[in-house]
């Protein structure tokens, strides 16, 4: 069984954190309408993965479905991402702890 750290995060959840961005930049990559079928085809994953993360965006709204249900499109969550600043307060960088 996977060892939790002092936060509870799993040791394979970065990779499935790592497949997550994988897809959402296959998305973006591929453009607007893209299906399960073109990501599978375009991923080094397997169909079970592929399907399995694009179900969880989806029902995290990182992805969107499109209109005619067909395709896939990147989420506001994702999009309000990329256009958040530091609030007042906030550090704009981030400060890593030194390498022991």
């Amino acid at each position: 069984m996977p060892r939790s750290d002092s936060h509870g995060f799993l040791a394979r959840q970065p990779g499935a954190v790592d497949s997550a961005f994988t897809v959402l930049e296959a998305v973006d990559r591929i453009g607007p309408g893209v299906t399960a079928r073109q990501l599978v085809e375009a991923l080094p994953m397997s169909q079970a993965s592929v399907y399995r993360i694009i179900k969880h965006l989806v029902a995290n709204e990182y992805l969107v479905r499109t209109p005619d249900l067909r395709g896939f499109v990147i989420g506001e969550r994702v999009r309000v991402l990329g256009t958040s600043r530091p609030r007042p307060g906030q550090a704009s960088g981030v400060n890593l702890p030194a390498e022991a």
